[in-house]
């Protein structure tokens, strides 16, 4: 039997901010806004090249499963086309079959109903949540020099507490998966050194990162900005999709003395891995697509 293909669906919280990065109402019903308006767009206005790669996207409704969502797709390069294999084994380029369209990597945003919370699956090379960050402040109207859309993770909320009330750090373990930092551009020494190391590899290798003290404690110093640096990679608004996330943070106690706190992020950052469809080899349309998303959104429901 043809092994089973997952993804992980990520779910996020749509922030407004203004000039002054303070956070502006949205009313209830936001997806739904997004979705009639794009929807009313004309085509070159879902048009956008953004890091370089040309983005199309559109507001889609699906009949079975009943769902409306937004697709955001990544073209790639002629250059980047695979080559095919027909029938006999012969194998040749894309091209050579006559198509002459383009292909994308796709992004699929499925609100989740009765919240302003979305459900986000991309495929490998799909746009990364920055890109599509970018498309929905452009489709959405939105004029980064008075206000901006984010798209914030949705966490336990008592990590980032902890998070914010912890001193300095000690020790720090984090790990990405290939291509999750190509779109990024992080200000800290931390996010610098992960996308350094990442681009090494072309962008295709995963990266794994620890910073120790061991067990001596930090100077203030040093200490300090470590901890500025987690929080700048997961706390921030441009939060990185981490595999692995985990911190030594030092907390004051009730009796003023500073006392080690472990957390762990990727634990408490809610994701969904979700089946595909029933085999690797299924075509992954929307139908199969949403019925899967719809699963994950169930689960996330759960832990809400």
């Amino acid at each position: 039997m043809a092994p089973k293909k997952e993804r992980t669906v990520y779910f996020f919280e749509p922030i407004l901010l203004d000039q002054d990065d303070n956070v502006q109402t949205i009313e209830a019903g936001f997806w739904d806004w997004v979705h009639a308006r794009v929807a009313r767009l004309p085509d070159v206005h879902r048009r956008a090249e953004i890091f370089g790669r040309r983005h199309v996207g559109t507001a889609r409704r699906e009949v079975s499963p009943a769902l409306d969502f937004i697709y955001i797709g990544r073209l790639r390069p002629g250059a980047d086309w695979p080559d095919v294999s027909d029938e006999a084994g012969e194998i040749g380029s894309l091209a050579s079959t006559g198509f002459a369209g383009s292909l994308l990597e796709p992004a699929y945003l499925l609100g989740v109903g009765g919240t302003n919370y979305v459900a986000m699956m991309r495929s490998s090379a799909g746009p990364t949540t920055t890109s599509v960050v970018r498309w929905l402040n452009q489709a959405c109207g939105f004029n980064e020099q008075q206000n901006r859309l984010e798209l914030r993770p949705y966490v336990r909320r008592d990590q980032l507490e902890r998070l914010s009330r912890a001193q300095q750090a000690s020790k720090i373990h984090l790990k990405i998966d290939p291509g999750v930092m190509s779109d990024a551009n992080p200000h800290d020494e931390l996010g610098q050194a992960l996308k350094t190391a990442q681009s090494a590899g072309a962008g295709g290798a995963s990266v794994e990162l620890m910073i120790s003290f061991g067990n001596a404690r930090p100077t203030d110093g040093a200490g300090e900005d470590l901890i500025a640096g987690v929080r700048e990679l997961l706390a921030s608004r441009n939060a990185v999709p981490f595999k692995k996330a985990s911190a030594t943070v030092m907390v004051e106690n009730e009796g003023g003395e500073l006392t080690r706190d472990k957390i762990d992020f990727a634990l408490d950052r809610v994701t969904v891995r979700q089946q595909i469809g029933t085999t690797e080899d299924e075509e992954p349309t929307p139908p199969v697509v949403l019925s899967a998303m719809a699963q994950a959104i169930d689960t996330f429901r759960q832990q809400l």
